[in-house]
């Protein structure tokens, strides 16, 4: 910004700007203009991605970590095709459609054959951003469902919901930080 952004005058007389007589004052605010769109064009949209990247990583996380945890197939199970830990191993995250994320080694045994290599959500609006985490395998909304008896103690039904309802108030506290000027 420039170090005189007044126009300060005290000529006598009419002028392009005005009536002078008594001293005219003009203030240039278009720097001050440019660098608000800048700021709410390029700088807060790039540190509100960051911070649902942060926040949405650690969701993920405490998804597969904290209690109830997501399900792990135990070997031995009759299906050939699912590998121990194909649930926990299809978990992505998405900020603004862009995978950021996922869970893909914390499988067991799992393949990773059910990670998502795309977004398939919501169209986001302008002007708006989304996390959105996943766990991609074919059974996964009915692991969190139903089936309360897992074969891995810590398991258990709601594996995302609890931690986003109980820990809400820390991911928008990351988020918070993130955004922080």
């Amino acid at each position: 910004m420039s170090s005189n952004i007044t126009r300060f005058g005290l000529a006598e007389g009419p002028s392009r700007r005005g009536f002078k007589g008594a001293g005219g004052f003009g203030l240039d605010m278009s720097q001050v203009m440019r660098n608000m769109a800048l700021l709410n064009v390029v700088v807060m949209p790039a540190k509100i991605k960051v911070g649902l990247t942060l926040a949405g990583s650690k969701f993920m996380i405490d998804c597969l970590v904290e209690s109830p945890t997501v399900p792990i197939k135990r070997p031995g199970y009759a299906e050939a095709d699912r590998e121990a830990g194909e649930l926990r191993a299809s978990g992505a995250l998405f900020v603004d459609g862009v995978k950021k994320g996922s869970t893909q080694h914390y499988g067991e045994m799992a393949t990773g054959k059910f990670q998502p290599t795309s977004y398939g959500g919501t169209p986001i609006l302008p002007m708006s951003h989304e996390a959105c985490v996943v766990f991609n395998a074919l059974w996964a909304a009915t692991q969190h469902e139903s089936f309360p008896d897992k074969t891995e103690p810590t398991a258990g039904r709601y594996f995302m919901s609890t931690k986003l309802y109980g820990n809400a108030m820390e991911y928008m506290g990351i988020l918070a930080r993130a955004i922080k000027l």
